[in-house]
């Protein structure tokens, strides 16, 4: 059965992470696979720790800027880290971003 889903994600709270002045809000989860949908949200100089993504990650940067990799993306730019990939974002003034997984992050 295909169904639709909707979430408003206005009135979602913002739940911590382990990640100081880092924020998200869960927009979607399936426990079978791990795949997700949420939106991060960085203050201004926030780093989020380095982590591992076993399937990749996609994520487009809504609002602010996110440094990642020695570069920096704002609004509206989209990336995809390959499978394997390991990172650590952060954000020197402030981000608002929207990422899928496909599996949940291995912390380090």
């Amino acid at each position: 059965m295909n169904t639709s889903l909707f979430v408003d994600g206005a009135h979602l709270p913002w739940r911590e992470t382990p990640c100081a002045g880092v924020h998200w809000k869960k927009l979607y989860f399936e426990p079978a696979s791990g795949e997700s949908a949420v939106l991060l949200k960085f203050a201004p100089g926030a780093v989020y720790d380095a982590h591992r993504h076993p399937q990749g990650e996609h994520y487009l940067v809504l609002e602010g800027e996110l440094e990642d990799g020695g570069r920096r993306y704002g609004p509206l730019t989209y990336v995809r880290h390959a499978p394997g990939s390991v990172h650590r974002p952060s954000s020197p003034s402030g981000a608002l971003v929207f990422v899928t997984l496909q599996q949940p992050i291995e912390s380090f």
